[in-house]
């Protein structure tokens, strides 16, 4: 089975992979343009997902999945953001309460195996990062890509339902085949700049309504205000009050969706979020999300 879906929104792109677990916010100023693009067989499942503005993602994969991911738009000298380990392209196993940071424009292709694609006396040994060779992985990614491409204009045989079983068994001979080709990397300890960054999350979203400042945030976490902010730089490339204004106006931005049907104002949401001034609020919610809190409201 084919699909393609657009989305105007993080909230609801979030939801578009099969068996995931995510949650988008919007870390970048611009319209939110985004694409999933998918192809489902038995077993197998190859997704493509492109997004205009930047993003923080908490995800976690489907239990069990062996996951090739490839970045058709990245130069191989560019490293992510939050996701430490990962390049352009690789394996990973165990892709569980993840958490990272997408550029604008991204563009990210995934082949996903629900099944078991390595003997269990190699999934022991191994960690949850595999790095092919690029020129290897690279063939692997255009050859989905044209799957991928061929299903769109109902021209390949993956979109008559007989030829499923046989193409997700070919699939996984080229993902077993890249997989025995690559390099096994012990992934790294989770980072202090990140279980720093994770404790600043956590500390808006149990208290939203009040107005953190680094000091207070310093004050709660036992975490000097250098540290807070380096860390924060460190791990997403922003500095930490734009993050702590982003991370309150995209959880504004989830409520206004969700009341829609419901009596609640714009100012009380506002409220809710520490923001206590509306003019500020829609001056600055319109700035990162091209539209007004009342737009939003409305639909």
């Amino acid at each position: 089975m084919f699909f393609e879906t657009t989305f105007h929104d993080a909230t609801e792109q979030e939801a578009s992979l099969p068996g995931w677990r995510q949650e988008y916010r919007q870390v970048s100023t611009g319209g939110y343009d985004g694409r999933t693009m998918a192809i489902l067989l038995p077993g197998v499942e190859i997704l493509r997902e492109t997004i205009s503005v930047g993003t923080e993602q908490m995800f976690s994969a489907p239990e069990g999945s062996m996951i090739f991911y490839y970045y058709p738009k990245r130069d191989r000298s560019e490293l992510v953001r939050g996701e430490k380990a990962t390049g352009v392209s690789g394996f990973a196993l165990n892709w569980t309460n993840r958490i990272g940071f997408m550029d604008a424009d991204s563009d990210l292709l995934m082949l996903v195996l629900r099944r078991d694609a390595v003997a269990d006396e190699d999934r022991s040994r191994i960690a949850e990062l595999v790095e092919p060779p690029l020129e290897n992985a690279a063939f692997l990614a255009d050859w989905l890509l044209s799957l991928l491409g061929g299903a769109r204009q109902q021209s390949h045989p993956c979109a008559w339902g007989k030829f499923d079983g046989v193409l997700a068994d070919v699939i996984t001979d080229r993902f077993e085949l890249l997989f025995q080709k690559s390099l096994v990397r012990q992934t790294p300890h989770i980072a202090q700049t990140e279980q720093i960054y994770r404790k600043i999350r956590d500390r808006i979203f149990d208290a939203p309504d009040m107005p953190h400042s680094v000091k207070s945030l310093s004050r709660d976490l036992g975490v000097s205000a250098f540290n807070l902010r380096a860390s924060c730089q460190s791990f997403t490339q922003i500095p930490l009050d734009r993050i702590l204004m982003m991370l309150r106006l995209n959880g504004a931005r989830r409520d206004l969706l969700h009341a829609r049907c419901s009596p609640r104002k714009v100012s009380d949401i506002a409220m809710d979020w520490g923001f206590f001034h509306w003019s500020r609020f829609a001056l600055r919610y319109k700035s990162l999300f091209g539209e007004t809190p009342s737009q939003t409201l409305k639909g």
